[in-house]
């Protein structure tokens, strides 16, 4: 079975490639991961055993980072420019090869370098299409490039062990329009059970509010009373045209919906005219805070990743 060598800068993306290669490992077990600094043993010649390495390969991941086109030696000089540096003798092997796959994989904000930017024997790695691994997004970009890898290795789909956790289904859609069932969301943040929007609607019955653990206390934890100042129950918009469904009932509010990102779903709590949300995209637990406007068409506020530490700004606009 050909197995995936992974190829980095340690100057560049040494945290990306650690981490990506952690979840190889973890989903394609039978699959050799060869990563320098955990195959080689001492004392072993480098690049002998890197072209080995390359011989019982079908895939080079070329994992680049920001730094990766301009990282210098001692002297100053680009060590790409270096016939003996060991990533392009690494790259180049693998791009001269018709049994290896070279697949950029563009990390940390970085941009595929151009041909006229790389020496002779790498300029075929410009026209290889690039995979982009997001902090944001990063379950969700893995999984994708995950399906090439299976793919170019004819390999069967990944299947967890009995002792493992289950890989996470994607969110839910709605039963009928304008309602949810039951989520378990990523990260161990947020477990919701909302009742079916035709027994609310219909029957009336009081949401049973949801149960929150982990860092989900910092938005919404219940520790003042809460008061529904407007209902949200609707279809909202962000600017980027995202489409999301809220629908509120008391002041516990639930949602799903399609960002550009990916589909998103959570449920929170409305506090006079704020709203108090925990949700994941693809996955990745979030959580906002945000302000409803006087007219209640709009809702601004920021949002932040407790696992990554990302923040930013949120807004969304009643669509009907």
């Amino acid at each position: 079975m050909k197995g995936i060598f992974i190829s980095y800068r340690r100057q560049d993306s040494q945290s990306a490639a650690g981490r990506l290669a952690d979840h190889l490992r973890e989903h394609l077990r039978s699959v050799r991961i060869f990563r320098d600094v955990e195959t080689i043993e001492p004392g072993v010649d480098f690049v002998e055993a890197i072209d080995r390495a390359l011989r019982s390969c079908g895939i080079l991941l070329a994992i680049i980072g920001p730094r990766w086109l301009n990282v210098t030696n001692a002297a100053g000089r680009r060590r790409l420019e270096d016939p003996d540096d060991f990533i392009r003798l690494e790259i180049a092997s693998a791009l001269g090869s018709s049994n290896v796959r070279v697949i950029p994989v563009l990390v940390e904000g970085a941009e595929m370098p151009a041909a006229d930017q790389l020496p002779d024997d790498l300029k075929q790695l410009a026209r290889r299409n690039a995979i982009e691994l997001t902090d944001k997004r990063w379950e969700f970009d893995v999984s994708k490039l995950l399906e090439t890898v299976i793919k170019a290795l004819d390999l069967p789909s990944p299947v967890p062990d009995d002792g493992g956790d289950p890989v996470p289904a994607p969110p839910v859609s709605p039963a009928k329009a304008g309602g949810w069932k039951k989520w378990a969301l990523g990260g161990g943040i947020l477990f919701l059970l909302v009742a079916a929007a035709v027994d609310l609607e219909d029957n009336g019955e009081e949401m049973m509010p949801p149960v929150i653990s982990g860092q989900g206390g910092q938005y919404g934890n219940g520790a003042l009373p809460a008061v529904a100042a407007i209902n949200l129950t609707g279809n909202w918009q962000d600017a980027e045209g995202g489409n999301y469904r809220l629908l509120q009932q008391g002041v516990q509010v639930a949602f799903q919906g399609i960002s550009v990102h990916g589909p998103v779903s959570g449920a929170g709590m409305v506090n006079g005219n704020q709203l108090a949300l925990e949700y994941a995209l693809n996955g990745v637990p979030y959580q906002a805070l945000m302000q409803v406007s006087p007219d209640g068409l709009m809702l601004n506020g920021q949002y932040r990743s407790p696992a990554s530490g990302e923040s930013g700004v949120v807004a969304l606009r009643r669509a009907n």
